[in-house]
C-alpha cells in the first residue's frame, strides 16, 4: 500500500490514508480484515460494515456475531452480502497500539485511525507502512489460494480492478 496522507488532530487522534495496489472488492476486504482480526485476537473491539461509503452512513457493528463464529468473518451471515465499507478496531499485538482500519469497497482507499498521536510522534508517520503491506499481500495470497482450490468467491468481486 502507498502512504498518501497523515492528519493529526489536536485531540490526539491521527488519521492516515493509504492507497492499495488495486481497487478492492468485498472478497479482498474480508480477507484483509480477517488478517487484522487474527492480529487483534482477544483485543478485537469492533467489526462493522456500512451499506454506503458516505459520511454519516450508519455503522452496523457485528462483533458479537464474529465472536460467535470463532472470529471467522466468512462464516457470519451478515457479512455474506456485499457492503460498501468494512472496518475493524482493536489493539494490535503486532503494532502494540490501538487503531481502526477502514476499507472502502470498489476503491483503493484505506483509512487508519488511532487515538495515539504520540505513537506516531515516536515512530514516524510511516510506522504502519510495512504492516499494511503485509495485510494487503496476505489478503491477495489467501484469495489466490481459494481460487486455485476451486472455492467460489463469496461475491463477484474476486479480482482486483
Amino acid at each position: 500500500m502507498i502512504f498518501r496522507e497523515f492528519k493529526a488532530e489536536e485531540n490526539g487522534w491521527v488519521t492516515v490514508f493509504y492507497t492499495g495496489t488495486w481497487k478492492s472488492g468485498w472478497d479482498f476486504m474480508l480477507d484483509a480484515v480477517q488478517n487484522i482480526v487474527e492480529d487483534f485476537g482477544g483485543n478485537l473491539q469492533k467489526i462493522a460494515y456500512s451499506e454506503l461509503a458516505v459520511q454519516g452512513a450508519e455503522d452496523f457493528d457485528v462483533l458479537a456475531e464474529v465472536k460467535s463464529h470463532g472470529g471467522k468473518l466468512r462464516e457470519c451471515e451478515s457479512l455474506k452480502t456485499e457492503r460498501g465499507v468494512l472496518s475493524a478496531a482493536g489493539i494490535s499485538a503486532v503494532m502494540e497500539c490501538p487503531f481502526q482500519l477502514v476499507f472502502f469497497n470498489q476503491s483503493a482507499t484505506v483509512r487508519l485511525d488511532s487515538p495515539l498521536k504520540k505513537f506516531f510522534d515516536e515512530h514516524g508517520e510511516h510506522v504502519f507502512d510495512n504492516y499494511l503491506n503485509s495485510v494487503e499481500i496476505k489478503a491477495y495470497c489467501e484469495g489466490a489460494v481459494r481460487r486455485s482450490a476451486g472455492t467460489p468467491a463469496q461475491n463477484f468481486n474476486i479480482m482486483p480492478q
